[in-house]
């Protein structure tokens, strides 16, 4: 039964820390409580002297994540004059003191779930904190997923070293982290302060590696088609045609929105680096991310 339960936890800066939150409507759902929810929300605030803004604080739904502001009476939409909901976002301290005095079995397990899922967030939070640079490595599979991408890769260069006239694997190479996540191997590893000896990939998040991966095995393909088809070696002007003909392809603007979303999340809470091209990628980072990462 406690594998079943998913209530969303999200890591926010707050207060100068990083802590884990919850949003109490999905908590209200979960522990099955008779009450509406408004009247439940406050009146375990008022019996057990929560504090806002230091166990909780609140949110007007579809207006942001301001702390606090316009939290006392109704709220009400200029334009539509209807009454907006007020989100209440609880730390997971809150949210397991609640949990408990339902006094029921659900809240019980509730309340392990969301213990374990703080262990996780800590776990992953302490490895970032001592070495940053190899958090992408916590998943069990990262050794084989990165073998298993270096032939993806000697694929991709054997491609270039046979059909391709001109052989800029840097600058293909290039071309292809542009395309995906809007930086240069260059740029990427100065924001990651890497050594000429590190190699770059080996920084680089599992589901990043395997989205390079599929993409340099399905151009290689395309370039070898192509040199069959018109029977000689391809010009850098051809390659170049077939790059971005093989990138338009609808399936590779999905993944390329996962990259970034990886990318700009994962390294400003795990690295605290921030990828300037990419802030309008980063969202919320909750326990399916840590799952992920901890395979």
């Amino acid at each position: 039964m406690n594998e079943l339960i998913n209530i969303k936890v999200i890591q926010k800066d707050f207060n100068g820390d990083k802590k884990r939150f919850v949003n109490a409507r999905e908590l209200h759902k979960w522990l099955g409580v008779g009450k509406f929810f408004a009247n439940w929300i406050k009146d375990r605030i008022e019996k057990y002297d929560f504090v806002e803004n230091l166990d909780y604080f609140i949110t007007i739904a579809n207006s942001g994540n301001g702390l606090g502001k316009q939290s006392k009476g109704k709220i009400i939409d200029a334009k539509t004059g209807k009454v907006l909901a007020k989100e209440y976002i609880l730390s997971v301290d809150m949210a397991k003191e609640l949990a408990m005095v339902e006094n029921s079995e659900i809240g019980k397990k509730v309340r392990k779930y969301f213990i374990r899922v703080e262990s996780d967030f800590k776990k992953v939070m302490k490895i970032a904190m001592l070495d940053p640079k190899i958090i992408n490595q916590l998943t069990s599979k990262f050794s084989e997923t990165r073998s298993e991408t270096k032939d993806y890769r000697k694929n991709f260069t054997d491609c270039i070293k046979n059909f391709v006239a001109v052989k800029n694997y840097g600058t293909y190479t290039d071309m292809l982290y542009n395309f995906l996540f809007l930086e240069k191997a260059k740029e990427y590893r100065k924001l990651l302060d890497l050594a000429k000896k590190d190699f770059t990939r080996n920084y680089m998040y599992e589901e990043i590696l395997l989205i390079i991966g599929s993409f340099e095995t399905g151009l290689a393909g395309e370039i070898q088609k192509e040199f069959k088809k018109i029977g000689k070696i391809l010009t850098q002007k051809e390659f170049i045609s077939k790059f971005n003909d093989f990138a338009s392809q609808k399936n590779w603007l999905v993944y390329q929105k996962r990259a970034r979303s990886i990318m700009a999340t994962y390294d400003e809470e795990l690295r605290s680096i921030k990828h300037p091209k990419l802030i309008d990628y980063k969202k919320e980072f909750s326990q399916e991310d840590i799952r992920k990462l901890l395979g």
